[in-house]
């Protein structure tokens, strides 16, 4: 049990170690190279967990390798720290992409210690000021609106949330399409246009990146990932206390004398 547990550290670590350094090293040439807007949301976030992964993988392989119980202790506390992180981690995402449970724990606390508007958290965070601009550079930058030639399909049940709201005018416009994004008012038309209507624009890096149906598309998209990074969220929680049982395995295994650990 005790060299199974030496073997499962060091070969998940080795693994890890070589996952983080990649990341980092793929991060730090995208710096190099003049990362995009869209590179720019992930670009810092990357490189912290990258280093974080890096770091950790590491420390558990040294101690491992090493026999080490001092670097083995140290590597116990930051699994433990992560463990927790991760737990509240996947705590908030639940929170934040649930209607109901974020209504039911906004602004709950004690004194002025409060948890905020956690229902409305997401619009709030990304769908304002400066994290808007750059989510609508970021599409503009992309492809995202960009339709093949045999794309002929354009309502909801064909085109993600973020496509139906940002590259095509809202439904209730009446527009008509000539192509994927480009769409002329029609001649019997008499209505004003006004609203997202009146947003919309044929050129490209335009669209209806402006239009608040367009917010809408992002705030279900980005809705739709938390809660796929919730699920993966679980899954590393489950990885990481194997690693934290695999390692005060390991770390009673160095208190044993040396010659009893063969035996």
């Amino acid at each position: 049990m005790l060299r199974l547990s030496n073997a499962a550290v060091i070969t998940t670590n080795a693994i890890l170690a070589l996952i983080g350094l990649a990341t980092l090293c793929f991060s730090v040439y995208v710096f190099i190279e003049g990362p995009s807007q869209c590179q720019r949301f992930i670009q810092n976030p990357l490189i912290v967990t990258a280093t974080l992964l890096f770091f950790i993988s590491s420390l558990g392989l040294i101690a491992a390798l090493y026999s080490s119980h001092i670097i083995i202790t140290l590597y116990l506390l930051f699994l433990f720290l992560s463990i927790l992180i991760l737990l509240a981690f996947s705590i908030f995402i639940f929170l934040v992409t649930n209607p109901t449970a974020g209504k039911a724990f906004s602004d709950k606390g004690i004194g002025n210690v409060k948890t905020g508007d956690l229902q409305n958290w997401i619009g709030n965070h990304f769908l304002q000021g400066k994290n808007w601009e750059g989510i609508k550079r970021c599409m503009s930058d992309s492809t995202i609106c960009r339709f093949g030639p045999r794309d002929v399909d354009f309502d909801a049940k064909h085109l993600s949330s973020v496509k139906f709201g940002c590259c095509r005018p809202p439904v209730e416009c009446g527009f008509e399409s000539k192509n994927a994004t480009w769409w002329t008012v029609p001649a019997t038309t008499t209505a004003a246009i006004t609203g997202d209507c009146k947003t919309w624009s044929n050129t490209q890096n335009q669209l209806c990146y402006s239009c608040e149906s367009c917010k809408v598309g992002v705030f279900k998209g980005i809705r739709k990932r938390w809660r796929i990074l919730l699920v993966f969220n679980l899954l590393l929680i489950l990885l990481v206390v194997f690693l934290y049982s695999c390692g005060c395995c390991v770390r009673n295994n160095n208190r044993v004398p040396w010659k009893r650990r063969f035996l």
